[in-house]
């Protein structure tokens, strides 16, 4: 089965300073604004090859509200060359814990709930940490991102992954589709990498990196040195 990251989840607590901090510090392309839908806020920016989605949600339990950084990444969304309902099967037959297919929906400008797109959960691959595949139910959604990308400055060029099973992801992945580079690298079709590192503590990506043609930084980083960001 072959797989690629559809987008990745930065959660804020503080979704309105952080979407116009990296937008107006990279000068980054806009998918779709930050919007308000009640239990939750999220806006994405389009790179040359992914999306990053900043997003806020309630109902925290109060341990994670104390474990929560202002700015942490809590998740990826995958996408296969499969439908979602066959993908799930393959899933299974790889031996993936996989949940039900499940509807994403908000609230439209005509207050009409909507499904915009249906996705699988990888239950047990890395814990808490959310993975999932998505398969969109309009394109209008790919169609804006394929003429994004194509003017976007930025491209997503790597990212940690700490994990408690290195091995054990690593293997996932390639089980995915991701080719290996060496011991510590996989990648996928879009050239994004994955650095898999050992970690005692909870499974997290702790640096995030990003290219232009004259700039290389890790975005993690940036928001933990400006002031306001940890």
């Amino acid at each position: 089965m072959i797989s690629k990251f559809d987008h990745f989840l930065l959660y804020s607590s503080e979704p309105e300073k952080t979407f116009q901090f990296l937008k107006n510090r990279f000068q980054l392309t806009t998918l779709i604004p930050l919007t308000n839908y009640g239990p939750f806020q999220s806006g994405m920016f389009a790179f040359q090859n992914g999306i990053l989605e900043i997003l806020w949600y309630e109902n925290k339990t109060e341990k994670e509200e104390t474990n929560f950084l202002i700015n942490q990444f809590v998740g990826f969304a995958l996408q296969s060359e499969l439908d979602l309902t066959t993908t799930k099967r393959e899933l299974e037959n790889l031996e993936f814990t996989v949940s039900h297919v499940m509807e994403q929906k908000v609230v439209n400008a005509k207050n009409e709930e909507v499904v915009i797109s249906e996705i699988v959960m990888l239950d047990r691959f890395l814990g808490d940490f959310q993975t999932f595949f998505i398969e969109y139910k309009s394109d209008d959604l790919r169609k804006k991102f394929e003429e994004q990308s194509k003017t976007s400055l930025w491209e997503m060029e790597s990212f940690i992954l700490e994990t408690a099973n290195p091995e054990e992801i690593r293997n996932g992945f390639l089980h995915l589709g991701f080719k290996q580079e060496d011991v510590s690298f996989v990648f996928e079709s879009n050239g994004i990498k994955v650095k898999i590192q050992k970690t005692l503590s909870q499974n997290c990506i702790s640096s995030f990196v990003i290219q232009s043609k004259g700039e290389k930084v890790d975005i993690l980083q940036v928001l933990k040195e400006v002031n306001g960001y940890r």
